[in-house]
């Protein structure tokens, strides 16, 4: 039954660091109104390559901050949340300044 349980984090993780890039996504081409390479789903791609960058990099680096903090957004859910967050953030926003930050026509 410990394979199942391990399934099963991996499964929430993977669950999370998708919905971290859709949120991330959403907010530069929805909310901001921003074009993006590839709109909506080019935003939501970039934002999970960061959300993973940023959960196994910036991970590394914050571990006691975040261990000590939040614990449970650290590591009962399978996967570092603020770190994926803040990863995710900072892909789509380097994605944005690239496409010289401009507004999105209305269609």
């Amino acid at each position: 039954m410990d394979w199942l349980h391990d399934l099963w984090v991996i499964v929430r993780s993977i669950g999370i660091l998708l919905a971290i890039g859709a949120v991330v996504s959403w907010y530069f081409y929805y909310y901001k109104m921003r074009d993006l390479f590839g709109g909506y789903i080019g935003g939501f791609v970039i934002g999970v390559i960061g959300a993973l960058i940023g959960a196994f990099i910036l991970d590394k680096l914050f571990y006691d901050i975040t261990a000590k903090i939040l614990a449970f957004l650290a590591r009962d859910a399978g996967v570092n949340i603020i770190a994926a967050a803040i990863g995710g953030f900072f892909a789509v926003a380097i994605m944005n300044r690239l496409n010289h930050n401009k507004e999105r026509r209305k269609y």
